[in-house]
């Protein structure tokens, strides 16, 4: 079996406490889908006795099939620090590495930070693929090896969103089919996005997880939207794509959030006007929504001209209260248990 080589470079700050930093990986001859990012440890400090120090954690995303059981690994670090522990290193990547303990070179003090690195491998799920967010639903700590669908590098833990709190941190979803659209929630959680260019947030699409296109990308110009009114985003994607991810690429001092991700299945290779002629939603006066289908219907949501949902039905009847609504222009989104989603402009 070909051996390939693994480098992670260790950046290498002025200030002391923080001089054992391991700040990029890459595989050579492998490309990852995401950069690598860290949770970076509490290091050891002769200095301050009292420190107790924490392992940091390192993380990236490879596509499945990503042969890292016998790899050469090197590891390039800053002048002042060096890799002291395992020695020699081990060349099966294929779990997670713990104890790589990056020492400072000059002493006293004698200082250390250790990390655990996993190289994930994000298993493929059919379209559609939908991760809803909110408790219950979803855990950022729940990603194994049998995980389909999506892999996060560093996203917070602990949380039942997807939260990205620091620079580099991202999260990918991966597919098998052609896709339609890409359906998302994404918020700036602070009352203001920047307009001085301090803060960039991208969004890419890819069909091989090498070659990226920009989906959309948040900056100056194009600023996220804030903690409220949520935003939809709805997105209309090429459908060579199998891989999206979201990355933090360059950070201000406020996190992101991103919630209750769907990924459409492309229809083209059937008659999607006639699709979209078998749902039918209109209102019956003021109070009342009626909703007919040829297809099995799974769900029906409303939104609101912000973006923000407004009602949820699953496997909603033929008519559907709407009494508790403000009259005016929504939304509706009619997801059918074939896969497909079908949206639909309303007026009551």
């Amino acid at each position: 079996m070909k051996k390939t080589t693994l480098l992670l470079a260790v950046l290498a700050f002025t200030m002391l406490s923080h001089a054992q930093r391991i700040s990029e990986l890459t595989v050579e001859g492998i490309t990852s889908l995401v950069p690598f990012a860290a949770f970076n440890p509490t290091n050891y400090d002769s200095s301050k006795p009292t420190q107790v120090p924490v392992p940091g954690t390192g993380e990236i995303i490879y596509p499945d099939g990503t042969d890292l059981s016998n790899v050469n690994v090197s590891l390039n670090v800053g002048t002042d620090s060096y890799i002291e522990t395992p020695n020699p290193l081990p060349t099966d990547w294929s779990s997670t590495v713990s104890g790589i303990r990056v020492t400072k070179t000059a002493s006293p003090p004698v200082i250390w930070g250790e990390y655990n690195i996993t190289l994930k491998k994000i298993k493929p799920a059919a379209l559609p693929l939908e991760i809803k967010t909110g408790t219950g639903n979803f855990d950022s700590n729940s990603w194994t090896t049998s995980t389909l669908g999506w892999a996060g590098a560093c996203i917070d833990k602990n949380q039942t969103l997807i939260r990205f709190g620091s620079v580099k941190r991202s999260f990918v979803v991966a597919f098998t089919d052609a896709p339609d659209s890409l359906y998302y929630t994404i918020k700036y959680l602070t009352t203001s996005f920047p307009t001085d260019g301090t803060v960039v947030f991208d969004v890419d699409g890819s069909a091989d997880g090498i070659n990226w296109t920009s989906i959309n990308q948040y900056n100056a110009t194009n600023p996220m939207p804030l903690s409220s009114p949520a935003v939809k985003a709805e997105l209309k994607i090429a459908p060579q794509y199998r891989y999206i991810r979201w990355i933090f690429t360059k950070r201000g001092s406020t996190n992101v959030s991103l919630e209750n991700i769907l990924v459409t299945k492309d229809s083209t290779t059937g008659n999607a006007t006639h699709l979209a002629n078998s749902v039918k939603l209109y209102p019956v006066g003021s109070k009342a929504l009626q909703l007919e289908s040829s297809e099995d219907v799974k769900s029906l949501r409303l939104y609101n001209i912000t973006g923000t949902m407004v009602l949820e039905k699953m496997n909603p009847g033929s008519e559907i209260s709407v009494n508790d609504l403000i009259p005016g222009i929504y939304i509706g989104e009619v997801r059918l248990k074939n896969g497909n989603v079908i949206s639909k402009k309303i007026k009551f």
